[in-house]
């Protein structure tokens, strides 16, 4: 609610400084007319008006509101020595309102300088009615000189109780500001948390889709192909066998083609998801994406069960195989062979699937796999290199050191 306000009385601060003066002249001026008993009572009611009027401009320019009470005060000295009459106790409070006005808004450096400004301007004040009063005694000059240092101590304490008030109470907004701050970054830190969560899981079932359902889709286009092939030369062949097959076949290569769109549209595959298959899955892998058992060959120098591999770097290093048996089946030629050599050398696991097909265009028939490969060898701490043979195909390169922990993935 003090926030709200405090919005208000920014937006419109002449307004607001108005409605002060108008609420505060009625109080001043029977305080006036109470202190200063004259035959006619305009220039009391001017006095009023004059310590009141100021204040219209204590929200927007509260410097003007301190500056313009000075010649309230001379007309309050003047009214007092011929009335005879102390100070108007509420008009000095209105300087003391912009002053604190002042030390909540402004900055420091301007505030000491008001504020040094006010306690002298007060201090000559006083000191000026003190001295000026009719019953005072005759004083030495030593006297004259020491007066003024009870009279700084006096004018200095209501400058400096409604500074100090002006302080806390811009404290308190700094404090209001830092924690609204505070909370709307919390919000925007919670949003994008779970914004990134969610476009991990995208990048998850991406990788996922690619990965294993790409992988079977292609398994199937491959393997239907080789067998239409098979029908079409077979004279003992039906005819509605061999439609069955090619319809297969089509099946395949357009859910193959909507798997790849979909990948692209869901997202980026993640550099680290929880794991499932293992490096001594990979003699299943290869049997079958080669059911026949005359294109692709597993060689392995190390026991693929007993490896000393994180089980991330294990599922990074699968998929890559994976991906690039994947790759082999849909690129490199229905006569294609390949190799998956697993070896460990100076620390590192290495996998290699080489073919001797025909290699793939640069940017266009590899899809997304070999930025995915490229991906998962990271993940794992590893590296990764792919790219056409001197001597004819294509070789992936993937190397993973054996001291990478689960942790580090």
């Amino acid at each position: 609610m003090v926030e709200q306000l405090a919005e208000r009385v920014k937006a419109r601060p002449l307004t607001w400084g108005g409605a002060v003066a108008l609420l505060a002249y009625p109080l001043v001026a029977i305080g006036a007319l109470a202190r200063y008993p004259l035959a006619e009572e305009w220039p009391v009611l001017l006095l009023a008006l004059a310590f009141t009027l100021p204040l219209v401009f204590l929200f927007a320019i509260p410097e003007l509101t301190v500056a313009l009470s000075a010649p309230a005060f001379i007309g309050q000295i003047v009214l007092g020595r011929v009335t005879e009459s102390e100070d108007l106790t509420s008009g000095n409070v209105v300087p003391l309102m912009g002053l604190c006005v002042i030390a909540a808004n402004r900055d420091p450096k301007r505030t000491r300088w008001w504020t040094a400004a006010a306690v002298l301007a007060m201090t000559a004040h006083t000191w000026f009615r003190w001295n000026s009063s009719t019953d005072r005694p005759a004083r030495t000059i030593v006297e004259w000189i020491l007066d003024p240092i009870p009279v700084l101590l006096i004018s200095a304490v209501p400058v400096l109780g409604a500074v100090l008030l002006g302080v806390v109470i811009r404290m308190q907004g700094e404090r209001a500001a830092m924690l609204t701050a505070q909370a709307a970054q919390a919000e925007r830190d919670r949003h994008l948390t779970t914004q990134l969560a969610v476009e991990q899981e995208r990048s998850r079932i991406a990788a996922d889709l690619h990965d294993i359902l790409a992988h079977s889709l292609s398994v199937i286009a491959v393997q239907t192909d080789a067998a239409a092939h098979v029908l079409k030369h077979s004279p003992a062949a039906p005819p509605a066998a061999r439609d069955a097959v090619t319809a297969a076949h089509d099946a395949a290569v357009h859910a193959l083609q909507e798997t790849r769109a979909l990948v692209r549209a869901v997202g980026a595959p993640p550099e680290d998801h929880t794991p499932q298959p293992t490096l001594s899955q990979l003699p299943e892998l290869v049997r079958s994406c080669d059911p026949a058992g005359n294109r692709f060959e597993l060689h392995s120098t190390v026991d693929l069960a007993e490896i000393q591999l994180a089980p991330s770097a294990q599922v990074a290093l699968y998929r890559i195989v994976q991906e690039s048996l994947t790759n082999v089946m849909r690129h490199a030629g229905e006569d294609a062979q390949a190799q998956v050599r697993v070896t460990e050398h100076a620390g590192q696991v290495h996998v290699e699937v080489v073919d001797n097909g025909k290699a793939p265009q640069p940017d266009g028939a590899r899809g997304r796999g070999i930025a995915n490969m490229t991906q998962r060898a990271r993940s794992a701490g590893g590296e990764l290199s792919a790219g056409p043979r001197p001597e004819g195909g294509f070789a992936v390169v993937a190397q993973v050191p054996l001291a990478v922990s689960e942790g580090a993935l």
